[in-house]
């Protein structure tokens, strides 16, 4: 088992941290048969070497989680599939029970797909570059074929901007029943979003970098060297992701106000408040990306509206191919007669993001749900609601389902 590579911006956490990991590694060998099994590949910050660990009075909080992919001889089996997030739990609880709280994620995943199927794409690149093979073939992600940063397409860090702001509306809609470690997660989440902010544009400009602690510095540099980019942001974010950048490797002093001595209804005000000052700046760096992609400048509801126009019909049929067979079923019963029309406006993916935005970026306005928001979703009238919370879930489950999953 390979863990000789540094873990974490904190010396003094390495060793649990380690162990941590050996531990999730042993329940996917005990567990995956050897036939199947070709690697254990650990992803994420604590590969790159800045995972956020935060000590508390009975063991280490680690913030975001631990990202392995099981490598397989073939595509995975149904079961394989299933057991997979139960093996997560068992590890998960294994670690609680020696005093590191961390969520885990197993996720599948082929040799034909390093092979022959692996595109340029921000994963793909840090993967490639940032993966550590944990247990298994050492010069396993070399079968991955090189690419550079200016190989991401730019419509991947376009992509990387929506799926974060609807996992803030999935954050949004939890905050009332979350303490302790989940408030804390959530504003995990809250500082990992002005860090991506900056990460999708260096991305969109193809200078990518996966590394946190560099993304202050080479967004200022980007900044510096983009009037457009400059203009467009709100006064302020480049502090912002400065302070990010530092929570990132050190979070004691940025989770302060979510302490035990603060009333909880105050700790879940607070977190409303960082998340809706987060609003302007996303919706300022994706116009840009949008201006920048499109070739014309406009407001941002006109430009979401041009992008998501834009998928050909070819692209179109296979989305929705897609969505249709997929093998899990919709969480939401979908209406086929709605999804017909929808064709011909764009594809799934487009139309949820687009969704995703509006609901997103009126969560400062309050008001009923927006029934231009439903009319991009593929439901039946009958599960559609004036309720904005009843239509923020629909767009995370089915995000969830058709998007993140997949």
């Amino acid at each position: 088992m390979n863990l000789e590579f540094p873990l974490c911006r904190q010396p003094l956490h390495e060793v649990p941290i380690r162990q941590a990991l050996a531990t999730c590694v042993s329940v996917l060998t005990d567990r995956v048969p050897a036939s199947d099994l070709v690697a254990v590949v650990l992803t994420g910050s604590f590969a790159r070497g800045e995972g956020t660990v935060l000590p508390l009075g009975d063991g280490l909080k680690i913030l975001g989680d631990f990202e392995f992919f099981v490598v397989l001889a073939r595509a995975p089996n149904d079961r394989l599939r299933r057991m997979m997030p139960a093996w997560a739990r068992e590890a998960r609880a294994r670690l609680a029970a020696g005093g590191v709280r961390v969520d885990v994620e197993f996720g599948p995943l082929s040799l034909p797909f390093l092979r022959r199927r692996a595109r340029p794409s921000i994963f793909v690149y840090d993967l490639r570059h940032h993966g550590k093979v944990l247990w298994g073939d050492s010069d396993l992600l070399e079968l991955i074929p090189p690419l550079g940063a200016e190989a991401i397409p730019r419509e991947d860090a376009v992509y990387l901007l929506f799926n974060r702001l609807i996992e803030q509306l999935a954050t949004w809609e939890r905050i009332g029943g979350l303490r302790g470690d989940g408030l804390i997660d959530a504003a995990y989440q809250r500082l990992k979003l002005t860090l991506d902010l900056a990460g999708s544009a260096l991305a969109f400009a193809g200078i990518h970098t996966a590394l946190y602690r560099e993304r202050p510095a080479a967004f200022r540099r980007l900044v510096a060297e983009t009037p457009s980019l400059e203009a467009s942001l709100p006064s302020g974010f480049l502090e912002d992701l400065a302070l990010a950048g530092r929570a990132k490797a050190d979070p004691t002093g940025y989770f302060e106000r979510l302490g035990a001595a603060a009333a909880l209804e105050e700790q879940r005000t607070w977190l409303r408040r960082r998340m809706l000052a987060a609003i302007p700046a996303v919706a300022a760096v994706l116009r840009w990306e949008l201006e920048q992609l499109l070739g014309r400048r406009a407001e941002l509801p006109a430009l979401l509206a041009r992008w998501a126009r834009t998928p050909s019909f070819t692209q179109r049929a296979w989305d929705w191919a897609k969505l249709v067979l997929n093998p899990v079923p919709a969480p939401l019963p979908l209406s086929h007669v709605r999804a017909a029309r929808l064709f011909w406006r764009s594809t799934p993916r487009a139309l949820l993001y687009l969704a995703g935005s509006r609901a997103y970026f009126a969560l400062d306005r309050g008001g009923p749900a927006l029934d231009d928001v439903w009319r991009l979703l593929p439901l039946p009238a009958a599960v559609r609601s004036r309720d904005a919370a009843v239509q923020r879930r629909s767009i995370v489950t089915l995000w969830q389902w058709g998007i993140r999953n997949r």
